[in-house]
């Protein structure tokens, strides 16, 4: 199975060989470090924005000219598929979705607060399994406060999924037109 996995993940790579890297911009303000989300950001028509934590007036090129350093760059292409996910907290049973998925994360809808490098056990509703696939996974990304609700969540990278699980994925992301 896994030789399927390294298949899948060479021919996505095949098909991006250009652009192994996908660049994403990181708004931040220059005074306190609070991350700006685009949103926030494109709704005000002015040359200058206040810092939505601390108030300080930022120039809009000062913002759009950050890169994110290479550690943070994202490496897999994301196949934007809406997926039910639920976990459990200590008193909680939660049930959220995804608003994409590539070969080594998710990222989840969601406005609940998490920790990044928080460990999840997750499980991923995928259509036409009869059990859902089991996997755990870390915060790596955290995007909740000041920014709309369509692009509220985390992102997760899959830190341990077996095998059948894995493969399970991988057929329904291949049968996915937009994802192949």
């Amino acid at each position: 199975m896994p030789d399927d996995f390294d298949e899948f993940a060479q021919q996505i790579a095949a098909k991006n060989a250009d652009a192994k890297v996908f660049k994403r911009k990181k708004h931040q303000c220059p005074h306190c470090k609070e991350v700006l989300h685009e949103s926030y950001i494109e709704q005000n028509p002015f040359p200058q924005i206040p810092c939505s934590s601390c108030g300080s007036l930022i120039s809009i090129d000062e913002v759009r000219d950050m890169d994110l350093p290479a550690s943070e760059q994202r490496t897999d292409k994301r196949c934007p598929v809406t997926l039910k996910v639920s976990y459990q907290t200590y008193d909680h049973f939660i049930i959220e979705y995804t608003k994409n998925v590539s070969k080594g994360g998710m990222f989840i809808k969601t406005k609940r607060p998490h920790k990044i490098y928080d460990i999840v056990d997750l499980f991923l509703h995928v259509p036409g399994l009869s059990d859902p696939v089991h996997l755990k996974g870390e915060i790596v990304h955290v995007n909740v406060s000041n920014i709309e609700d369509d692009d509220a969540g985390v992102g997760v990278k899959f830190i341990d999924i077996d095998d059948m699980s894995r493969q399970a994925l991988i057929t329904f992301i291949k049968s996915q037109e937009h994802c192949s």
